[in-house]
């Protein structure tokens, strides 16, 4: 790594970001401060002291290495809707939602420790340095609190941008784009804030990641064009939370409807769809047993109070009253949701009731604590009793059944297919639903699949539930929200045309490999929270997939957090395009009780380069 100079006075260090530095005489400014490996490299440029890192925005790649520049006697000044994500983070990481979690915000890519904050960058404001003049521009969408700087130097309008958006008119991030549940919102704040940008007519926008940008003007229609694309394609900011119930038929139990004569399902007013499968003997099969109704949801204004959602029984005397049901004996989950399992805990412990899943669903349910990085996690364990695998056929009491791995909404999911009363069903969980695009006379609800950005996802997992529905041929889908689907060909061609038109909008607004950019867990540590005993070990498993279209070599070392210790060195593996891996680590627990969520992360390097600190954990250090 070295210096590139830009301008007479302007430097970028390319580092876990780019790190632009402003030189005055033999002091310096610096805009993000990446590693801080920066501060080995200004003496080639005659500078031997930071006098201010200014920050665009809080995530860990550009202030990882703050704590370090300022030890040398630098201050910091970080973007005013952030600044409790630098000097107050270890109380985000307390009080931070962890289980149930709807709020797919960036905010995972936070700092571990606390750093001193000496100014706020504020909205429209302007900060001051050696006779430079930096105006503080709300750049809002890759982060809720992000800005961009404008400043005269050397002659020409630049733009300092953070991640707003990349050379050539792309978004650095696509995950980044996501606030609450599958929302995107931050598409409609990053169009927002780059015409804002487009306003300032900058003759260079400095981003930070990728190349500077020259063409800023058609760079920004470029973006504009694509995120109109993009926002165009429907159903990305559509979830079954957003539906609007009739009070009347949510303050009462729904009641439980016949499909056939072996099949019923709680009707679209429940918050998640479950279905029950008779045996016509007494014996019952549930597809899914999550929340009664919406409001059980707890994700909007007040999710930030709740740590866990509350499970209230529901259809159980329907079950037995109306259709003779004497034994709930075998419960399926379609995949890991807590809306869709929350109830299952309660049916094992007061009816024996046995859990089979799909051995991917079954990893995240029988461990939450392990795989609570992922949104929706039920904080109860359930036990799996019998673990299924992608294809596999089993009967229950005379059906039969055929389970497949359907990666849609979330990686972690389950295309249940039986035949149900001479028909082939498919109980869909949160894939495929209807929308209603609202046009008027020709007004019809199309198929569109579900997209979660925090649920692991990736572009192929789409294709693949494509695929696999009409590889299954069913006749009926039930889907885990809304009415009931009767598929033909015209849904499944609509259904294939939306994966499609969405994937090329997904391409076409972020640079080549697009699953580099798309894939928020490439890397993923496991297990995501501990609580261990003082002087202990924990092991921790980084799972990598290479999204890369080369053979590439990662490699990791831990980050302890405070008393924490760990050996320090790098493990790595090599992985062939596509292939996935793990490395392992340990660390060791201090010896003093430590109640307090500390954060441990992990560098990851690939092909030598690093990344940053891109993985994380949650540690505590308890007595019991």
């Amino acid at each position: 790594m070295s210096l590139t100079q830009l301008s007479e006075h302007l430097w970028v260090f390319r580092d876990t970001c780019n790190v632009y530095v402003l030189k005055s005489g033999r002091e310096c400014l610096l805009i993000d401060a990446g590693s801080g490996a920066i501060l080995q490299h200004l003496h080639t440029i005659g500078t031997d002291r930071v006098n201010w890192v200014l920050h665009t925005h809080h995530h860990r790649d550009q202030c990882w290495g703050t704590s370090l520049i300022q030890s040398t006697g630098a201050q910091i000044a970080v973007p005013e809707y952030e600044r409790y994500l630098f000097e107050n983070v270890e109380a985000h990481w307390q009080a931070k939602r962890i289980y149930d979690n709807y709020n797919d915000g960036s905010t995972f890519f936070s700092l571990g420790e606390n750093i001193t904050v000496d100014a706020v960058l504020q909205d429209y404001g302007t900060f001051l340095w050696r006779g430079y003049k930096l105006r503080v521009l709300p750049a809002k969408g890759h982060t809720y609190g992000m800005v961009s700087l404008i400043a005269d130097i050397d002659g020409q309008k630049v733009a300092f941008t953070g991640d707003l958006m990349s050379k050539g008119g792309r978004l650095y991030q696509l995950h980044a784009m996501e606030y609450g549940y599958s929302d995107l919102l931050g598409i409609e704040f990053t169009m927002q804030s780059i015409l804002a940008l487009k306003k300032e007519n900058v003759q260079k926008a400095y981003p930070s990641h990728g190349d500077p940008i020259s063409e800023v003007k058609s760079d920004i229609e470029k973006l504009e064009s694509r995120l109109e694309t993009l926002s165009g394609v429907g159903g990305l900011c559509t979830t079954g939370l957003n539906r609007k119930f009739d009070e009347k038929q949510t303050i009462r139990e729904s009641k439980l409807l016949p499909i056939s004569e072996h099949l019923l399902w709680a009707g679209p007013y429940t918050c998640s769809n479950f279905y029950v499968v008779l045996s016509g003997d007494g014996h019952a099969m549930l597809i899914d047993y999550g929340l009664a109704s919406v409001g059980h949801l707890h994700w909007e204004a007040d999710s930030d109070g709740i740590q866990a959602l509350r499970f209230i029984e529901h259809h159980i005397d329907q079950l037995r009253d109306d259709y003779g049901v004497r034994n709930i004996e075998l419960v399926i989950p379609t995949h890991i949701h807590d809306d869709h399992v929350c109830g299952i805990p309660f049916l094992q412990q007061h009816f024996g009731t046995k859990c089979w899943a799909l051995d991917c669903v079954a990893d995240v349910i029988s461990d939450p604590a392990a795989w609570a990085s992922t949104p929706c996690c039920f904080h109860k364990p359930i036990a799996v009793e019998r673990v299924l695998r992608d294809g596999e056929a089993f009967q229950w009491r005379g059906f039969d059944f055929e389970v497949h791995h359907a990666p849609g909404q979330t990686e972690y999911h389950a295309l249940i297919v039986g035949i149900i009363d001479g028909k082939r069903v498919a109980f869909g969980g949160d894939n495929l639903f209807l929308l209603n695009r609202g046009t008027g006379a020709t007004d019809r609800a199309t198929a569109f699949q579900t997209t979660v950005m925090r649920n692991s996802f990736q572009l192929d997992m789409h294709r693949r539930c494509a695929s696999l529905l009409k590889a299954t041929k069913f006749d009926l889908l039930c889907p885990g929200h809304g009415e009931l689907i009767t598929m033909d060909q015209r849904r499944f061609d609509e259904y294939t045309d939306y994966i499609q038109r969405k994937e090329t909008a997904f391409r076409n607004i972020v640079d080549e490999p697009a699953d580099h950019y798309i894939d928020l867990f490439w890397v993923r540590m496991l297990p995501y929270l501990s609580e261990v005993r003082p002087s202990s070990c924990v092991n921790f498993t980084l799972k990598i997939r290479n999204n890369l279209e080369r053979t590439a070599v990662y490699g990791a070392r831990l980050i302890t957090a405070h008393g924490w210790t760990s050996d320090g060195g790098f493990e790595s593996i090599p992985l062939q395009p596509g292939e996935r891996g793990e490395i392992f680590l340990r660390a060791t627990s201090p010896s003093e009780v430590d109640p307090r969520r500390r954060l441990v992360t992990a560098e990851i390097l690939i092909d030598g380069v690093s990344q940053g600190p891109v993985s994380e954990a949650l540690v505590s250090t308890l007595l019991n």
